[in-house]
């Protein structure tokens, strides 16, 4: 189905509050950060993912068990389309991630997210991977929320590809839930919209100039019940995680977009237009 386009005008002025979104970013992680309480960093980050996402006119939909208050000690898995899942993610719950070393060389944005806990590691290196893994379960258990995206690719979310384990280690070591989210991208009418994907050798500046020339872009996350990390080794957590995600993407493909769905404005979840399916 084809999808309609913004005109020029309007992707002109999304471009310009995005760049200055940025310089915002790039302020805030400079020049703010170093000076005020670690404790107030993520709300800042919340915030800003909100900002951004109603910049881009993407509304959200949450169906599931979500995240209450402050979480601490999770490590949220996810399925992987777009660049957007991380600010998705992050506009409901602040994380940090894991990514491929790639993304650290994005101009800018890879500064942004190495500044802002970001831990990149080489996924065809053994070496780097048992090092990125102690990492995490070291975060973990200091307090922090982080996520990852076991697919290791981005998909057009037609299906789950296979999750890989090793990071699932660290939650081991944490004795830290796991927690699955379903990304979805949806048409009104509630079939897949593969055309937001940011796959194989698109540009990221591609990318985003396809999401600014979209009038409006829904996204759907789901929020299965979290895992217990002692439920069985990395192989059977990694098999429970893939299979709740898989389920819940299943599970969306039968809802309709709710009508009222919105971009999100505010960082505050008791009026947090972020809704719930």
């Amino acid at each position: 189905m084809p999808i309609s386009r913004t005109g020029c005008l309007t992707r002109i002025g999304r471009g310009i509050r995005l760049l200055g979104k940025l310089s915002e970013a790039f302020v805030l992680v400079w020049l703010v950060f170093p000076r005020i309480e670690s404790t107030r960093h993520d709300g800042i980050i919340e915030r800003w993912c909100r900002n951004v996402l109603d910049i881009l006119d993407v509304r959200v939909s949450v169906q599931g068990q979500t995240p209450g208050g402050r979480m601490s000690s999770v490590l949220f898995v996810a399925n992987h389309i777009s660049w957007m899942d991380i600010l998705l993610i992050n506009a409901c719950q602040r994380v940090r991630f894991v990514a491929k070393l790639e993304v650290r060389s994005w101009p800018l944005i890879g500064w942004i997210a190495a500044r802002t806990g970001t831990l990149f590691f080489k996924r065809t290196s053994p070496h780097q991977l048992a090092r990125v893994m102690k990492f995490t379960a070291a975060s973990l258990r200091r307090g922090d929320c982080m996520a990852i995206f076991p697919e290791g690719t981005t998909t057009d979310g037609s299906s789950v590809q296979t999750f890989h384990s090793g990071l699932f280690e660290s939650a081991i070591e944490a004795k830290a839930p796991i927690w699955p989210i379903g990304i979805s991208y949806r048409r009104l009418d509630g079939t897949l919209d593969a055309g937001i994907a940011f796959l194989g050798s698109e540009s990221l500046v591609s990318s985003v100039l396809n999401v600014l020339s979209r009038p409006t872009t829904h996204a759907r996350l789901s929020f299965s019940s979290p895992v217990d990390s002692s439920a069985g080794d990395r192989r059977r957590l990694t098999a429970l995680c893939r299979n709740a995600v898989e389920q819940s993407l299943a599970d969306q493909a039968t809802l309709l977009i709710p009508s009222h769905t919105s971009p999100m404005r505010s960082a505050h979840r008791s009026s947090s237009p972020v809704t719930a399916a």
